[in-house]
Order: C-alpha cells, then sequence, then structure tokens
C-alpha cells in the first residue's frame, strides 16, 4: 500500500466514523420503538412507579414514544402531575418531562400556600402553568 492510498483511506475515516454513528443512532431508535401503544403505555407507567418512592419523576422524552395525551393519561393513573419541560443545557442532552405526585409536599409548595378562601395569585400557584414549547 503506497502512501497516496494511506492518506486517502484517512481522509474517508471522519466521514465513515460519522455514517457508522448515524445509523447507530437510527438502530436504537428502531429499537427503542419496539411494541404496540398499551406494551409503550406500560413501560412508561412502570417509570412512573419506580420513582424510588419520591416526589418527583423526571421522564426522558426520547425513552417514550407516545402521544403527549397518552402521556398525560398514563401520568394521571399513577397518580402524577405534569409540571413542564426542562430543556437540555448542550445539544447532547435529552429534553425530559418533569412529574409531581399530586398531593405531595413537592406539590403543595410549588401550588403554594393557598387558604380557603384566597385566589391563586398566578397560574403557576393555581397549578395551570402553560408548558414552554
Amino acid at each position: 500500500m503506497s502512501a497516496g492510498w494511506l492518506l486517502v483511506a484517512l481522509a474517508l475515516l471522519p466521514p465513515a466514523l460519522w455514517l457508522l454513528a448515524i445509523a447507530v443512532v437510527a438502530a436504537r431508535g428502531r429499537l427503542r420503538r419496539r411494541g404496540d401503544e398499551r406494551t409503550r403505555r406500560l413501560r412508561l407507567a412502570r417509570m412512573f412507579g419506580r420513582g424510588l418512592g419520591g416526589d418527583v419523576v423526571v421522564v426522558p422524552t426520547a425513552d417514550v414514544d407516545l402521544p403527549e395525551h397518552a402521556v398525560l393519561e398514563v401520568a394521571a393513573g399513577a397518580g402524577f402531575r405534569f409540571i413542564g419541560y426542562e430543556r437540555a443545557d448542550t445539544p447532547l442532552r435529552r429534553r425530559v418531562g418533569v412529574f409531581v405526585r399530586v398531593g405531595g409536599p413537592v406539590d403543595a409548595v410549588i401550588r403554594g400556600p393557598l387558604g380557603s378562601g384566597e385566589r391563586a395569585k398566578s397560574a403557576v400557584h393555581a397549578g395551570r402553568a402553560p408548558a414552554p414549547r
């Protein structure tokens, strides 16, 4: 092998590695979407169930291949309320959905100390905060 062919092979190595990385990401995405909707709902319910007994559950959106209304139904069935999305700081981190247990101490702090006759001062205290897009 001559030095010229070695330089050509070295020049083609980065594009080949990029193609390999794209193929791996595509394969992971295809494997993650296995099962029907019922199976994916069950997988999501298990994510809420193994929240380690805590009041906050963080679910990566890339791990859930369900429409948003289905995710909210599963969360409500598990006793959780959707707070919003936390956007990642870097392009390599995934966006996650944040859920809190309804009636838990974290939910009480988020809703604020409202008396029986006191009105909510903002949408956040009323639990109706819009999800950032």
